[in-house]
């Protein structure tokens, strides 16, 4: 395997974090400690970022914050990507329709990024902010995993855990996903730490310790019913119905997600919301050119 160039990887690292924190404009020694680059590294990447116009400083405070020169490229990428902005459209039309909180996930590298949000905030929610990253492993975004090559599946359960039970839990899920069409979380009490374990980690992405706490909280998610059973007839607290948006090769490119239901709902109510969201993500999979 070849090695990252640390430069590009600090950069993508600075970046990301400004865009996890858009209100936010911070200054170099602030960057520097809660990104975990020496005073001189992150001093050279902040000019360099800032003569391209990929950072601006604010005169008077000597903060930075995201450049106008990435608003070009992010119109590049959406003309690349135009499914990507009709979920945005069509998740906030469905949010308003049911008066809910939903999410847009895309998959950056090995974790699944929130690209938008729509609807209201609902106090016992945790769902991720725009710019926060959930890791891709069992039993988490299981709709990256379930219509992937096999190669993909493994991955996502190797990356969870490598106790055959707990495989054997997550394959299932999978198996319940495809039949679906739709992932159903419940909502347990890891989620709501986990939620928390993702918006510190947005906080200080170098932090091992917070890292090794959100794997151990997946891990904990892994061992218990996470997903919803076939043929549970009982009313549940339900987490997340998210559903996938196939681009023309048949891959995943967008995943959809109701978040935080704010009452418990028995199998027909999870089926009609289901559906709803169904009807949207087959319909921009069908759009795509």
């Amino acid at each position: 395997m070849s090695r990252r160039a640390l430069s590009a990887t600090r950069a993508a690292d600075l970046l990301n974090f400004l865009a996890a924190h858009p209100d936010e404009s911070l200054s170099y020694s602030e960057l520097s400690s809660r990104l975990g680059i020496n005073p001189a590294s992150t001093h050279n990447l902040l000019m360099a970022l800032l003569e391209c116009g990929y950072l601006s400083r604010d005169p008077k405070t000597r903060t930075f914050s995201l450049g106008a020169a990435l608003v070009a490229i992010g119109d590049a990428a959406l003309r690349e990507n135009p499914i990507v902005d009709e979920a945005r459209v069509e998740m906030g039309r469905l949010a308003r329709s049911l008066d809910m909180g939903a999410v847009a996930l895309v998959r950056a590298g090995s974790d699944a990024l929130c690209i938008a949000r729509a609807g209201p905030r609902r106090a016992r929610a945790e769902p991720p902010e725009v710019g926060q990253r959930i890791p891709i492993m069992a039993p988490l975004v299981s709709v990256f995993a379930a219509w992937g090559s096999d190669a993909t599946v493994e991955q996502w359960l190797q990356r969870g855990s490598h106790v055959v039970a707990d495989q054997a839990r997550a394959r299932e899920s999978l198996e319940r996903v495809r039949s679906r069409g739709y992932s159903v979380a419940l909502e347990v009490p890891g989620r709501r730490r986990l939620g928390r374990l993702i918006a510190d980690l947005a906080e200080a992405p170098r932090s091992e310790a917070l890292r090794e706490q959100l794997h151990r909280t997946i891990g904990e998610l892994g061992r218990s019913p996470f997903q919803l059973s076939e043929g549970d007839g009982q009313p549940h607290a339900i987490s997340t119905i998210t559903a996938p948006v196939f681009d023309r090769h048949g891959e995943v490119s967008v995943a959809l997600s109701l978040q935080v239901f704010a009452h418990s709902l028995d199998p027909s109510g999870v089926a009609g919301m289901g559906d709803q969201l169904l009807e949207v993500t087959r319909s921009l999979s069908r759009s795509e050119p």
